[in-house]
């Protein structure tokens, strides 16, 4: 079962900076991956899967501009608070 966007942020409120960074790169590797391989990986036996991959790959696509948005409000605490000292 997969997690909301919203939720999958929520689990990552209170990481760094550097931490969702990368979950961020992971989150990529894993929708290259799937791009790159997609004939091979959709023609293995995949109805038994669930989510299937295409879902996967779908929720990992609106997990990451979810986590973009994160990322930016933790650059801006980040460093407006060096900024501020």
């Amino acid at each position: 079962m997969m997690i909301s966007p919203q939720a999958y942020v929520d689990e990552l409120e209170n990481e760094t900076y550097e931490k969702l960074i990368k979950e961020r790169d992971k989150l990529i590797r894993d929708v290259r991956y799937f791009e790159k391989h997609r004939e091979e990986i959709m023609n293995n036996d995949t109805e038994r899967i669930c989510p299937s991959p295409d879902v996967v790959y779908q929720m990992n696509l609106e997990y990451l501009g979810a986590l973009c948005m994160q990322i930016s409000k933790k650059f801006n605490e980040k460093y407006e608070q060096e900024d501020e000292e």
